[in-house]
């Protein structure tokens, strides 16, 4: 035992030397394996120094005896120690590696097992038909010879003991990393980083979740770039087309703008979620886009129209819902409601249908108060803008009659931020 205490001291001073000496080619491998060919070597050379020591000391011995202990020493550290070893080895790898990757996976966890398991029977039983052998060659006591058996056999069931405790501890800490991020991925997090440095066969399905996680993300991205650029072009769409119709009609560009954020206002006042306002304020410049459809001479005649004409002039609601209808983008389907229900009145007396109430959806309701404070404060080629006073009264007169008076109460309960971006988007003549 105290011979073989000195071997093993010797073994780990030659492993140190070798991992020292080859420290710096082996820094840029990411395979432990062959630092575990180096504790093999090393464990050969310390067989060597047990054989030295064993001739010198016991001369008596017959050289068959010496090699038989060499040949036992050996199958002990290459096979069974090497293999605590490198699972040892392999659970330290992992700690210092973190930022490591294995790009060449040719380790199988099959060739593992099938190693283990060789090295785990059949060593042990080599080594102990060697020390049988060699007893039975130098005619040893059979007490003595049985000790030795059970010590050996002692050893040999601890370490396959603690070689199946390491390697399936690192089995199912990897193989709880790849599901964790499998899981991951299913929610909808595609920023996996999978923290397996193996190189057999779950190092390459851990190193393909990432890849595949890092390309769903990259092309969900570039998705979202693609909706973004939709949706901007939406935007500019809207607002263009709903100039064109405000400049046909002889309006400035700026009565869309302003009816647009009115309609953000009041909506998010009224306690719509800040999205929907959102999307309401990017409908609400198309309200008058059925206007295309009117005639110049109806459209821009500078007096009062008639009743033949105004029946005309009131078709534009039901025109531009018919333009916008058939759309399934949010924007145009909401500026396709807009469009058509922002002339029906609280009481039912508006066009086109004579909605009444809340029948009349709340982004007309909405878009409805917007138009109207916006247009009867700016000039028309059929009259010339209102002062402050006389848009007021009238807007308190028409609640509950055109105006839904919940919103008219929140216009007045917020004025000031009504009448600042009137200033901010004022006309120039």
């Amino acid at each position: 035992m105290i011979n073989l205490f000195f071997v093993f001291c010797f073994h780990i001073l030659i492993r140190e030397i070798l991992y020292g000496y080859f420290n710096q080619p082996f820094k840029a491998l990411t395979i432990p394996r062959h630092m575990y060919y180096l504790s093999i070597l090393s464990w050969v050379l310390a067989g060597c120094f047990a054989f030295t020591l064993h001739f010198i000391k016991y001369t008596d011995f017959p050289l068959t005896s010496h090699i038989k202990l060499l040949s036992a020493y050996w199958i002990l550290g290459a096979g069974v120690l090497s293999q605590l070893e490198y699972s040892i080895f392999e659970k330290t790898y992992k700690k210092i590696a973190k930022d490591v990757r294995y790009y060449v996976f040719n380790e199988k966890i099959s060739y593992r097992v099938i190693e283990s398991f060789f090295i785990l029977t059949i060593a042990p039983a080599l080594t102990l038909l060697l020390v049988l052998t060699r007893y039975q060659t130098d005619h040893t006591n059979n007490e003595h010879m049985i000790q030795e058996l059970t010590y050996l056999i002692a050893l040999f069931l601890s370490v396959t003991l603690v070689c199946a405790k390491i390697f399936g501890e690192m089995l199912k800490e990897d193989t709880h990393a790849i599901l964790e991020s499998i899981n991951k991925i299913q929610n909808g997090s595609y920023l996996v980083n999978i923290d397996v440095q193996r190189a057999d066969e779950l190092g390459e399905i851990s190193n393909a979740i990432q890849i595949m996680a890092a390309e769903i993300n990259h092309g969900i991205t570039h998705i979202n770039d693609l909706s973004q650029e939709i949706l901007t072009t939406q935007k500019e769409v809207v607002y263009t087309m709903g100039e064109i119709v405000e400049t046909r009609s002889k309006e400035t560009g700026n009565h869309v703008k302003r009816v647009a954020l009115y309609s953000e206002l009041l909506g998010l006042h009224y306690g719509l979620p800040k999205e929907e306002a959102e999307l309401l304020k990017l409908a609400s410049p198309m309200h008058d886009i059925g206007k295309i459809g009117i005639p110049d001479s109806i459209l821009n005649k500078p007096g009062k129209h008639t009743p033949e004409e105004f029946q005309i002039m009131k078709t534009h609601a039901s025109i531009g819902y018919d333009i916008l209808k058939a759309s399934n983008r949010p924007i145009l389907k909401t500026a396709a409601i807009v469009a058509n229900e922002h002339h029906e009145k609280w009481d039912g007396t508006g066009y086109p249908r004579g909605l009444k109430g809340e029948e009349i959806h709340i982004y007309g309701r909405i878009t409805a108060v917007a138009d109207v404070f916006d247009a009867l404060g700016s000039d028309r080629v059929y009259k010339k803008a209102w002062d402050d006073d006389r848009i007021f009264n009238l807007l308190k007169e028409e609640s509950g009659k055109h105006f839904d008076p919940k919103l008219i109460n929140i216009f007045f309960e917020n004025l000031d931020e009504f009448l600042k971006v009137r200033e901010l988007l004022r006309d120039v003549h």
